[in-house]
């Protein structure tokens, strides 16, 4: 088959012959950022990846879901919006191929001009003519641009760009991203969350969520966000710094939620002393975050005697309960930062 001089909707730029039919290649459409649109087949989430870096990848590459971490030959991530596209694209290529083949067919069997026909041993005669037909009507292919890009990210391993919709905790091309990267993203996602109140221009409705403990409730996962993030961040940070750091933490339990233990681990087997990185004023402050956090996600908030021996001159007594406010879960964002860019 000749694709050559075949009609062939905008966006079909090469077509080829195989034993069973025809491989047809469309563009994809490319945003006015650069990026073109990707889903993953796994949890069919949306990212999108810029097109001159994609180009510039082997054929044959993997990639990886920057959200659940599926990893598959990078065909296997078209949007649906492009396997539409792709169809309507063979089903167009289709139909003019029809249309020319049985141009061929009737141009072959009844010749251009008229031939009169006549049956033998009658006074019938058949007159039939061919006259070709015009092609079908091309129809523009549905575009496939995906939704608008609304967070970039810069992988700091292969310096690869791409687009997200939630937290990315790896990158499309290489893998995992590194630890510090996904927790100073997660702690930009907690002080968005902490700054939601900012943007209530109607202040019956902010005020009716700041009673019913919206706001309090954002205070306190910031905190729980702390300690889990810090445990991330020193997790893979001992991991770099002590070759046996499974042997050494086995049997610890969540050994890098407890402040002083984690300490003592770094200052024996990684040489480093987290208190001076930290500072020591900022490393009380953390011990703080912490207490207040396990206060909330294990007793509800409410105080007991070892907390109170372990955080003496709050003025609570057994039973009280602690209130976080925003400007303490900014402090621990703040310091958490300074720690994790300390250890980078």
């Amino acid at each position: 088959m000749d694709w050559e001089r075949m009609p062939r909707p905008d966006g079909v730029r090469e077509v080829t012959n195989t034993g069973s039919g025809f491989e047809v290649s469309v563009t994809t459409d490319v945003d006015d950022e650069g990026f073109l649109a990707r889903e993953c087949p796994s949890c069919e989430a949306p990212f999108k990846m810029l097109e001159h870096e994609y180009a510039l990848l082997p054929e044959e590459i993997a990639l990886t879901c920057p959200y659940c971490g599926h990893c598959e030959h990078h065909a296997e991530f078209l949007t649906p919006g492009q396997r539409e596209r792709v169809l309507a694209a063979a089903a167009a290529l289709a139909q003019q191929m029809v249309h020319r083949e049985m141009n061929r067919m009737l141009r072959k069997t009844f010749g251009p001009s008229r031939r009169p026909r006549r049956s033998r041993g009658s006074f019938i005669s058949l007159d039939v003519s061919y006259k070709p037909g015009r092609p079908p009507r091309l129809v523009a292919l549905p575009e496939a641009f995906g939704d608008k890009t609304r967070s970039t990210v810069e992988c700091s391993s292969c310096g690869n760009h791409h687009a997200v919709y939630s937290i990315s905790a790896f990158c499309p091309v290489c893998g995992p991203r590194p630890a510090a990267d996904k927790v100073l993203e997660e702690i930009g996602a907690a002080r968005l969350a902490l700054a939601l109140e900012d943007r209530f221009t109607d202040e019956d409705e902010r005020e009716n969520l700041r009673a019913a403990g919206v706001f309090e409730r954002f205070a306190v996962d910031a905190l729980g966000s702390v300690v889990s993030l810090f445990e991330i961040t020193a997790r893979a940070a001992f991991a770099k710094r002590a070759a046996d750091h499974a042997t050494l933490t086995k049997g610890k339990g969540n050994v890098f939620q407890r402040l002083d233990d984690t300490a003592a681990l770094f200052s024996e087997h990684a040489g480093l002393d987290l208190v001076d990185l930290a500072g020591e004023e900022r490393w009380l402050r953390m011990k703080q975050s912490f207490a207040r956090r396990h206060v909330h996600v294990h007793n509800g908030g409410v105080v007991d005697e070892k907390f109170l021996a372990q955080s003496p001159g709050l003025g609570l007594k057994p039973g009280q309960r602690i209130v976080i406010r925003r400007a303490e879960a900014q402090t621990a964002l703040d310091d958490l930062e300074a720690i994790v860019r300390a250890f980078a």
